[in-house]
């Protein structure tokens, strides 16, 4: 007899307990699996898990996701990350004809102002803005919400002022 076919026989050996206690039931077949065989845990994980799939339990296991659905992130250290729209620096690159070319947004203040003053420097002949928050994308005319404030402004045409 293969590894395959014990696993088989162990995971049908416990099935009553999947029904009351799932994460016992799976630690009992992963156990006795390990012990008889002399597989690793990842082996004995392997196992079980085509044995589940095999022959699947209701209620056994996490619930699919259907296909195409992002997961909800449970993560509260990426959510304390998160920064507000009106704490973001931007720096803007306005056409002559009002409309929002180029943005950048940055965390820190300093590196929007370092950007805005490089680009300034490199491309003088056009219309830059610095400002507190997201702004408008690449595309829409240039304006700026109720709680955005223009920070810093170059240009040869300043239609915004």
């Amino acid at each position: 007899m293969n590894i395959k076919q014990r696993a088989i026989e162990i995971y049908n050996q416990h099935l009553p307990l999947a029904e009351t206690d799932g994460r016992l039931f799976r630690k009992t077949v992963m156990d006795q699996l390990i012990s008889e065989t002399g597989c690793s845990v990842a082996g004995a994980a392997t196992h079980y898990n085509n044995c589940k799939k095999g022959n699947p339990v209701q209620g056994l296991g996490r619930p699919t996701t259907p296909k195409g659905v992002r997961k909800v992130s449970t993560s509260k250290s990426k959510q304390s990350k998160l920064t507000p729209d009106n704490q973001c620096f931007t720096v803007i690159e306005i056409t002559p004809e009002g409309k929002v070319d180029k943005t950048q947004a940055f965390l820190i203040q300093g590196d929007a102002s370092e950007c805005f003053d490089g680009k300034v420097t490199t491309w003088p002949n056009k219309n830059w803005v610095m400002i507190q928050g997201l702004g408008p994308n690449p595309g829409d005319d240039f304006k700026l919400e109720s709680d955005e404030k223009e920070i810093k402004h170059h240009g040869v045409t300043p239609i915004w002022a």
